[in-house]
């Protein structure tokens, strides 16, 4: 079980402006592109295929935390979409195996553009030396990250492997 420390002021603050950084993000990119933003659920599920494209559900739901019917619900409206694909796993025809489409990807690739483009010009609004440091801060918000998602799901090898 992980040790579960109280936040510092510094900490809290640090963690809320990162949470709200990311909901914004995530709510207001797809919108640049004229996408409808998918419900967080779905996006759960389809960022765990485009991380290891060929997951099980069950793998799905490991990594994201979620129920296996959850999940299910989740595939089922994505391929609805047109964003996933599922196949049985060729060892065990039992297991079907998730992949993002191609428009999964190309949708994915215009977002992530248009975040980028959201980002940079708002970089321009900050001193040079608060760009630099968010800049400098990638690498740490990267590794924060993985060891974000190992706390959350209790998964330790996501740490470890760097996912």
């Amino acid at each position: 079980m992980p040790v579960v420390t109280e936040p510092t002021d510094q900490y809290r603050d640090l963690a809320l402006v990162l949470h709200d950084l990311s909901w914004r993000l995530a709510r207001f990119g797809p919108a640049q592109v004229g996408l409808e933003p998918l419900p967080a659920s779905e996006l759960a599920v389809l960022r765990a295929v485009m991380e290891a494209p060929g997951r099980s559900v069950s793998e799905v739901a490991a990594v994201t935390n979620m129920q296996s019917s959850n999940v299910s619900t989740a595939v089922r409206s994505l391929m609805e979409r047109g964003l996933l694909d599922k196949h049985a796993d060729p060892r065990d025809r039992r297991v079907s195996l998730l992949e993002p489409t191609a428009r999964a990807l190309t949708e994915r690739e215009a977002i992530e553009n248009a975040i980028a483009r959201s980002v940079s010009t708002a970089l321009t609004a900050l001193p040079g030396a608060d760009v630099e440091a968010l800049v400098a801060a990638v690498p740490a918000i990267r590794a924060l990250t993985t060891h974000v998602a190992a706390a959350l799901t209790g998964r330790a090898d996501l740490a470890q492997r760097g996912a």
